[in-house]
């Protein structure tokens, strides 16, 4: 082993670091390469195959999102229908109410004020079973009208500021909770469809009943403003508040049922806690374009 001379013809021979000869070196090294290339190959398939599970993992999960949103906004459809099927319902019966238990009671009424009229003070019993028959129409018609005006607001043809003005107004009469409404420039004229008036007055009534129900509130600030093409109205209270993150009771869907009326019209309803205490209540939905010149603000008594 070393280097070996052989006339001028001698060749140099230099060993390997190694001590193999270049055949089996090579063929050594020729296998090793193999092996690595063969592991990284494996790698490599093996990279693919986790890379397709989780390609196709992505789009099971796109495609779970895209049902699930379709579904929720099924949802939403099937609820704004309910909700639109209600309000009809309820505007059925309440002009049956009046169309025929109303228009048939006042009648009645009429009978019974004219037969008290002919009937002489020596009959003074009859008299006097003829004006509790009278009382008894006048508290039934009086019961009919708060069960119509439940059903269907009367003064909704009176246009988005007197509708409120006047749910108010009875708040504050059957609670004792004073009341406050403030209106930004051009309210009081403000001409609102029909559907959006009565979307207001919902939420409204929904939340004056929350505030006689839970909140030991005194008093309830309502400010109604109208900027572009969107409504606004917020109600704040000065009651004890709730936690508007809190879980929902079972049986409760008030809240709930206002949200998904104030999303059919395209609104936004937003509930939280006051500033101090209490609770702010804020609705926003759009409406047509108006015309906004006067401005008002007075208390309701």
């Amino acid at each position: 082993m070393g280097k070996q001379i052989s006339g001028h013809n001698s060749k140099v021979r230099i060993p390997r670091q190694d001590g193999l000869p270049d055949g089996p070196a090579k063929a050594v090294s020729d296998a090793r390469d193999a092996a690595d290339a063969a592991e990284l190959l494996s790698l490599t398939q093996n990279q693919m195959l986790v890379n397709q599970a989780l390609i196709e993992k992505i789009l099971a999960l796109q495609q779970a999102e895209e049902a699930l949103r379709a579904s929720e906004q099924k949802l939403h459809e099937l609820l704004a229908h309910q909700l639109a099927t209600r309000e009809d319902e309820r505007k059925r019966i309440s002009q049956e109410l009046h169309n025929s238990l109303g228009q048939n009671l006042l009648a009645l009424r009429i009978d019974i004020v004219m037969l008290h009229q002919h009937t002489t003070k020596r009959h003074y019993r009859l008299r006097d079973r003829i004006g509790s028959a009278l009382d008894n129409v006048d508290i039934t018609l009086r019961t009919v009208k708060e069960l119509m005006g439940e059903l269907r607001p009367s003064g909704l043809e009176l246009g988005l500021h007197a509708t409120v003005e006047w749910e108010l107004r009875k708040f504050g009469r059957a609670s004792g909770i004073a009341c406050e409404l403030g209106a930004g420039p051009g309210i009081p004229e403000l001409v609102v469809g029909e559907e959006e008036v009565l979307t207001v007055h919902r939420v409204l009534q929904e939340c004056l009943n929350n505030v006689f129900r839970h909140s030991l509130a005194s008093r309830v600030n309502v400010r109604l403003d109208s900027a572009g093409d969107r409504l606004s109205m917020r109600i704040i209270d000065n009651g004890i508040g709730f936690d508007p993150a809190a879980p929902r009771k079972p049986s409760s869907f008030g809240l709930l049922d206002l949200h998904e009326r104030v999303a059919g019209h395209g609104g936004e309803l937003i509930v939280k806690r006051g500033r101090t205490h209490g609770t702010e209540v804020t609705l926003s939905i759009p409406i047509a374009p108006a015309c906004l010149n006067a401005s008002a603000v007075h208390t309701i008594g």
